[in-house]
């Protein structure tokens, strides 16, 4: 089977194999979960072709003896460290794992640090993720609210906007919230954890775009963030609470619910170490859909930090 990078002239016989194809291999999480469910299609394909985004999409097609046999679409986030593979769509597990493997090997060409994938928590995603050289280092569960809810007569807790001055207190609300193997595998420096924002440049505050940062303040600290995202048939909610706030977490929700629109669902992906945040969620009346499994490849090792000892000044004599 042959995996290259795919052209122009292949859109032909890629449009068919999109349209009937297989179904994708990733996980059906943001922004695959339903109704938003979004799959590659002819249209955007050719959009990929003709107005290439500087790098930051990659798209692989593997051939067999019958023209395309999968298709893998990676993207790059801000500042390129890290890159996430969107789509994997394939006929047979073999051509998952060398789909994946030629995914990771861009990736290493633009100097990547790591690259994650979501699967399926069942047998087929986890074998092609670990043959193609992923670890699993976190597993969760999508979860929705369907329209209609209900947001009035609840006591909430107001967040205010994002602002640049809140970079220090958000990483170390990652470094309180997020366990030390979820740190490892995806940021371990303000460096990588500013890298890990889903966007062609590192986050910046803006008005006009369709996501939004908030920020709890709770006295001098940090005390929980989330992001909204209006998508075109759904809402995405993503939340971190600090842990010696979680007793504000079904107040934060239901704050996050003011900002929602009640005409089409909300959704939002819960990892197994947001225990509070779940809780506040299914409170709020949001139900469980599917388990997910989060890989990351590694392809650069961090470099060790050195022990820097304290060196005492000699007493003065006399």
């Amino acid at each position: 089977m042959m995996i290259r990078a795919i052209r122009a002239s292949d859109a032909a016989a890629a449009g068919p194999f999109l349209a009937h194809g297989p179904a994708d291999v990733t996980a059906r999480t943001w922004p695959r979960t339903p109704p938003e469910s979004r799959r590659p299609t002819f249209v955007s394909l050719i959009r990929a072709l003709v107005l290439p985004t500087a790098g930051q999409q990659q798209i692989g097609a593997a051939f067999g003896g019958k023209g395309i046999a999968g298709i893998v679409v990676v993207r790059a986030r801000a500042s390129g460290l890290v890159w996430d593979v969107e789509h994997l769509i394939v006929d047979e597990p073999d051509g998952a794992v060398q789909l994946l493997m030629w995914a990771c090997d861009r990736a290493l060409a633009a100097r990547a640090r790591r690259v994650f994938v979501e699967t399926p928590a069942d047998v087929p995603g986890i074998e092609t993720a670990r043959r193609a050289g992923f670890e699993r280092y976190t597993e969760g569960i999508a979860y929705s609210l369907d329209p209609g809810f209900s947001r009035e007569g609840l006591e909430s807790l107001a967040a205010r906007p994002r602002l640049r001055s809140d970079e220090l207190g958000l990483f170390q609300l990652y470094n309180t919230a997020i366990p030390a193997n979820v740190r490892a595998a995806e940021a371990m420096t303000q460096e990588e954890w500013a890298a890990l924002y889903r966007g062609p440049k590192l986050w910046r505050p803006s008005f006009f775009e369709a996501r939004q940062d908030y920020v709890w303040e709770i006295g001098p600290r940090v005390a929980g963030w989330m992001r909204v995202t209006f998508g075109q048939r759904s809402q995405y909610l993503e939340l971190s609470v600090h842990p010696l706030y979680e007793a504000y977490a079904d107040r934060m929700v239901r704050y996050a619910l003011v900002l929602m629109s009640t005409k089409v669902p909300v959704l939002i992906d819960v990892r197994e170490y947001q225990t509070a945040a779940r809780a506040a969620l299914e409170h709020a009346g949001f139900r469980p859909a599917e388990a997910y499994a989060g890989w990351v490849r590694q392809l650069a090792s961090r470099a060790p930090q050195p022990n820097v000892a304290a060196i005492r000044a000699p007493a003065s004599p006399g």
